[in-house]
This record gives C-alpha cells, sequence and structure tokens, in this order.
C-alpha cells in the first residue's frame, strides 16, 4: 500500500506545472547537486536511476551514458517523464525499490538521489541500500545522495543561537542519523568518495534567513542564485556538519 509520501508525490507529478520543479522546488540546490553526479558518469555505463521522478534529470543522464533505465514508485511520475521526453537510449517504468521486479541486473552505475527520506523508517532505508546493491554488478558504483538528521540538527543549534526557530524538516519524510545508515552501507560497498551541501545549507538556512528575516525565507529567492558561484567554488569540509544532505560515490564490493 502506498503511503501518505507516495501519495504525495503522485499527485504533485498532474499538480506542478513547471517541469524543472516537479522533484523539486530549489533548482539550485539540484544543480549543486548534479556537479556530483555528471563528473562520475562515462559514456560506455549502463545505468539505473532509482526515482527519476518526471523524468527532468533522466534526460541530461541519458546524454551522458549508453543507456539508462529509469524507475519511479509513483505512476504518475512515470507517465508525466514519458510524455515530456520520451524514450531514446532509455526507458521508464513503475517499480519499487523495496521489491523491484522490473530493474535489471550487473548494472554499471546506480543513481538515487533523495529517495530514502521518502520511505517510511531506518529498515526500508536499508532495505532499499540492499537492493540497490543488487542491481549492480562487482565493482559497479552507486551514486547516492540523501538527506540525514544529523545536518537539521546542526543548523537548528545554528538558528538557536541567533533567536530563529529551529528547522522543521518535511513531515512527509523520514530521517535516520548518517551512523545508523553507514554500516549498511559499508556492507555492501566501498566509499570512493564524498559529496555535503555544508556551505549551501549554511548560508541558506542560517544567513539568508537572519538577513532577510525568518518569515520571509520559506521559498528559493534570488539569494539562492547570487550564492551559486561560492557553492559552485567551495566545499569546506568544515562545514559538513551544517549539511542536509550528503553524497557518495560508492563502489559494490
Amino acid at each position: 500500500m502506498k503511503s501518505e509520501t507516495d501519495q504525495f508525490w503522485n499527485h504533485r507529478a498532474k499538480t506542478e506545472q513547471e517541469i524543472a520543479k516537479v522533484n523539486i522546488a530549489d533548482t539550485v540546490q539540484r544543480d549543486h547537486e548534479l556537479q556530483f553526479i555528471l563528473k562520475n558518469l562515462h559514456p560506455s555505463m549502463r545505468m539505473i536511476e532509482i526515482g527519476c521522478g518526471n523524468g527532468y534529470v533522466s534526460q541530461q543522464l541519458r546524454e551522458k551514458v549508453a543507456s539508462l533505465d529509469s524507475f519511479d514508485y509513483a505512476e504518475n511520475m512515470v507517465e508525466r517523464a514519458r510524455k515530456a521526453y520520451g524514450e531514446t537510449n532509455n526507458r521508464f517504468f513503475h517499480d519499487s525499490v523495496l521489491a523491484p521486479k522490473n530493474a535489471g541486473k550487473d548494472y554499471d552505475t546506480g543513481l538515487c538521489v533523495r529517495v530514502l527520506i521518502n520511505l517510511r523508517d531506518l529498515e526500508e532505508q536499508k532495505l532499499a541500500v540492499r537492493n540497490m546493491a543488487n542491481m549492480l554488478r562487482p565493482g559497479g558504483r552507486l551514486i547516492l545522495i540523501e538527506g540525514f538528521k544529523d545536518g537539521f540538527e546542526t543548523l537548528s543549534a545554528a538558528r538557536r543561537a541567533i533567536g530563529m526557530p529551529e528547522l522543521a524538516p518535511a513531515k512527509i519524510n523520514f530521517y535516520s542519523y548518517v551512523r545508523e545508515l553507514m554500516p549498511e552501507m559499508l556492507e555492501h560497498f566501498v566509499i570512493e568518495q564524498t559529496w555535503h551541501t555544508g556551505l549551501f545549507d549554511f548560508l541558506t538556512r542560517v544567513v539568508y534567513p537572519q538577513l532577510a528575516g525568518a518569515d520571509n525565507a520559506h521559498e528559493p529567492g534570488a539569494f539562492h542564485q547570487q550564492i551559486e558561484p561560492i557553492v559552485r567554488a567551495n566545499t569546506l569540509p568544515d562545514l559538513a556538519i551544517y549539511a542536509r544532505l550528503h553524497g557518495f560515490a560508492l563502489v559494490r564490493k
């Protein structure tokens, strides 16, 4: 049965008119994620995308790899992706990361971005990691970008210290700690690269609302565009504690 979160995304596929914002309203954040993703792709790769949404990213991925299979648990997302972008060296299909039936095996690389937070609990997240590992060949790579509770708590502490309300994660999402999911990741993968949104999150969740006022900082604005060159040019690993999102390039054992 579909959860409230599953139903939300199935509904959003039909209600959000801006095609670039169906999967995420903050397009600057999405483009920041794509920096990390695209540098890990190669034209010879056979790739699977777990949680393709409306296909906005899929149509960029298929230009970078030999073939692309993309699936989502929201049927309406899959339908919208097919209608918007068609299928060339790629296919869109319905499937579940918790019980995959239509995904293939032995892919060179997999991509999973902000999908685990849409699952019900930590046990489902661990199961998803195991299932994604089984989709890849030995030595294949999983590019995983996921939201975790750690960054929200650190950002909230920084906001409290200057008199702002705590940062509230979306109610439809479940966030685990990095340390809780890490053992499952290390059971199946070797970590090759890491990435995070610490600088972006500190600027947009602490600095921007302090300058603009917390009541005026609910939606992405011009500030996000203005800081994009700063975010692109810097990683500043000491700000990783503020990251809502952590990315991993994982090699299948």
